[in-house]
């Protein structure tokens, strides 16, 4: 196909043939779109400034001289595996954030507790204290410790659920 049709007459029929030409060669979509691309302007570009008998063949021979660029280019470039034992062990920003928020909304469950339920929960789940060891300690029968630690989970689950439907509508 020679050159004396505007661009828009041949330039959509010419990038079907040289997709299909480059897909041949090159698997990564992006790197064939780039390499299609760059060829149609350089194709452009050249039969603008001279007589073209076969624009089929000269964009075969463009776009094969950019993927050849393409690879040695990739080729040079130094590539090292990751490591994924430097990968950090913290926590993201946004777990961090989370988790102090939940620890917030605990507190203030724990604020709002009877100081007896509240001490009872402490001594049993922090402390790790047995039910007769804080019964001992605070007056209590095992029975009203086990009572004491049922509601104040009870009121800790509820705390928190309440704050969880708040943080749900908010970021909704």
């Amino acid at each position: 196909m020679a050159t004396g049709l505007p661009e828009h007459f041949w330039v959509p029929q010419e990038r079907g043939r040289l997709m299909q030409f480059v897909a041949g060669k090159v698997r990564d979509e992006a790197v064939r779109e780039d390499v299609v691309q760059e060829t149609l302007t350089r194709l452009i570009s050249y039969s603008r400034r001279h007589a073209v008998e076969n624009l089929t063949a000269l964009a075969r021979t463009i776009a094969t001289n950019l993927i050849n660029d393409h690879f040695r280019a990739a080729k040079s470039r130094p590539t090292e595996e990751i490591d994924t034992d430097l990968a950090c062990d913290q926590p993201l920003p946004e777990q961090i954030l989370m988790h102090r928020q939940r620890l917030d909304v605990f507190t203030d469950a724990l604020k709002g507790m009877p100081p007896l339920r509240r001490e009872v929960l402490i001594r049993r789940r922090v402390r790790g204290e047995t039910c007769e060891e804080i019964g001992k300690a605070l007056n209590l029968s095992p029975d009203a410790v086990e009572k004491h630690i049922s509601r104040a989970l009870r009121q800790l689950h509820d705390h928190l659920e309440k704050a969880e439907k708040k943080r749900v509508k908010y970021d909704s």
